[in-house]
């Protein structure tokens, strides 16, 4: 095998060795904890779980069961697949650089995308997006090799490489209307794989409509500055945007092959998003992380225009600019959530019988992160938990039950949004908490970011 053949290895590693450094540094935040305890629901619970809740996060959850199965819910074993994830994506992303300019622009295009901050965010966090990513840069490579070939099995390849784009990110099946472009000189082939795979998630299409209001009903519409967030975090820094920006341009129009496979690829995504967001939204950074390849691209076409020592220079000084984003992201804190912390609190000062409360339900999920610091906690207003639910949350139970659960407590911790209020937002257990007041005093409370913690004890 010749050695330009070998050359995605080289980010592949690289992208390896960015992810697998710090990996356990910061904390499961809550939708990490929400992978955490389903990975360890049986299988049968987590068919339940799909068709209520969470069924665009099916296959991911399958996947992370196995992991689990093999290698325990911490969060380095949690975590590996989309460090793995990651990888592909660097070998792929410099495959395609390889394909579309030669070894060098393959080998700039991959260690941009392996030291990439947005990649490696979520190279390191136990959600599907990093494995999407890698699926659609993969999903890029096939096309691009049936476009060059032809032949049914590369064509059958490629659709079941969108299949996979599907199953792990509804959305980013916006990849089919960038792939539009590039695979015009063999339309028909192209529509004939794009539809049988469009066929094939068609299930998926319809069940997951029934449950958009569950998944996506926390989305804002986006601010105004949304497109210059979304440009900060895809380069790595805020000073990096200029660069950017001008060697991508400069890549586009040195490159001409790239105008149609990869700016489609970069813009097209978030256009659509950001637009539908306007009337209902649907658009957050990450659900467009699969689009950071193409930047990569082009703006190792970009360098790859320049002659080598400044090509090799310029890339360099991308690279080391993206450092501090790499630092704030390693931070212990850096999620949007510590519950690392929480546990801490929690196993410092409960005690055995202890009563527990949510005042928001959503954020009962949280322990799912560190469920071993709650266990020794009686959930006064649970009935049912989510696994025996065939849910997320689990049922309450009634208000005579939580009134005798808690006239045996002598202690109870109080978890919430905020010390004062909670969020609009989410539904707020306030009932239940008034009747705690009536006989329980607040002691004490610690925030942790994410959230607030209360103890209250029997007056």
């Amino acid at each position: 095998m010749s050695r330009n053949r070998l050359m995605p290895t080289v980010p592949a590693l690289a992208a390896l060795a960015t992810g697998l450094w710090g990996l356990t540094g910061p904390s499961f935040w809550r939708d990490e904890a929400v992978t955490a305890e389903v990975s360890r629901r049986s299988l049968g619970q987590i068919l339940r779980l799909l068709p209520q809740v969470d069924a665009v996060h099916g296959l991911y959850y399958l996947l992370l069961h196995l992991v689990s199965e093999l290698f325990g819910s911490g969060e380095a074993a949690l975590r590996l697949p989309s460090v793995l994830a990651g990888a592909v994506t660097a070998g792929c992303t410099a495959e395609l650089g390889r394909r579309y300019g030669g070894a060098r622009l393959g080998l700039l295009a991959g260690l941009l995308a392996a030291f990439s901050p947005f990649l490696t965010r979520y190279a390191q966090d136990a959600r599907p997006y990093a494995l999407v990513t890698a699926a659609a840069a993969a999903s890029t490579l096939l096309l691009a090799s049936a476009l060059e070939r032809g032949g049914r099995p590369r064509w059958a390849a490629y659709a079941v490489s969108v299949v996979l784009v599907g199953l792990f990110n509804l959305f980013a099946l916006l990849l089919l209307a960038a792939h539009a472009f590039p695979a015009r000189p063999r339309q028909r082939a192209w529509a004939a794989a794009a539809g049988a795979a469009l066929g094939c998630l068609s299930p998926l299409l319809l069940l997951a409509s029934t449950q958009r209001g569950a998944q996506i009903s926390w989305l804002t519409r986006p601010e105004p500055q949304a497109v210059a967030e979304w440009a900060v975090v895809l380069a790595g820094g805020a000073w990096l945007v200029p660069p950017f920006a001008a060697l991508a341009v400069l890549g586009a129009w040195r490159r001409p092959v790239l105008r149609t496979a990869a700016v489609p690829w970069l813009l097209l995504p978030v256009v659509v998003l950001l637009g539908a967001s306007l009337i209902s939204p649907v658009y957050t950074p990450r659900y467009v992380l699969f689009t950071a390849p193409a930047a990569a691209l082009l703006v190792a076409a970009g360098l790859d225009s320049l002659p080598a020592v400044p090509a090799w220079a310029g890339a360099a000084a991308l690279i080391a600019g993206m450092a501090p984003m790499h630092l704030q992201q390693h931070a212990v804190d850096d999620r949007a959530d510590d519950l690392r912390r929480l546990r801490a609190l929690v196993e410092r000062h409960a005690r055995p019988g202890d009563g527990l409360l949510f005042r928001v339900t959503e954020q009962r999920t949280i322990m799912g992160a560190y469920p071993e610091a709650f266990a020794r906690l009686d959930d006064l207003a649970l009935e049912r938990t989510g696994a025996e639910a065939g849910d997320l949350t689990g049922d309450l139970a009634g208000p005579a039950a939580f009134a005798r659960r808690l006239a045996k407590a002598d202690r109870v911790w109080v978890v919430s949004k905020r010390p004062d209020r909670d969020s609009p937002a989410y539904p707020v257990d306030e009932s239940r908490f008034l009747v705690l007041r009536e006989s329980f005093g607040k002691v004490r409370g610690w925030r942790f970011k994410g959230g607030y913690l209360a103890l209250y004890a029997r007056e």
